[in-house]
């Protein structure tokens, strides 16, 4: 059984993140259709590839890694926050 909870990185669930980053691209270019459905395919293809290579990098470079997705999944919280709290301010 798929458990989309279970392939996270670094505390950060990937499928949260391929949303989350999906929507952002979506936002800031204006892009509908299959343009979205294409960045969401690739965007999941990236990170599962990310995460099932983790396992084979060393421990320094994990670090980096996980650091990176943890900063995208805290920048795109930070976004979302403004957009609401500019709107609803």
């Amino acid at each position: 059984m798929f458990e989309a909870a279970e392939f996270a990185i670094g505390g950060v669930s990937l499928i949260l993140l391929v949303f989350g980053l999906t929507e952002f691209i979506k936002v800031q270019f204006d892009l509908t259709g299959k343009k979205v459905t294409t960045i969401a395919a690739s965007l999941g293809f990236v990170l599962m590839g990310v995460y099932q290579g983790l396992q084979y990098v060393p421990d320094p470079y994990e670090a980096i890694v996980t650091g990176v997705v943890a900063s995208l999944a805290f920048g795109l919280a930070a976004s979302g926050f403004y957009k609401f709290s500019t709107r609803n301010g």
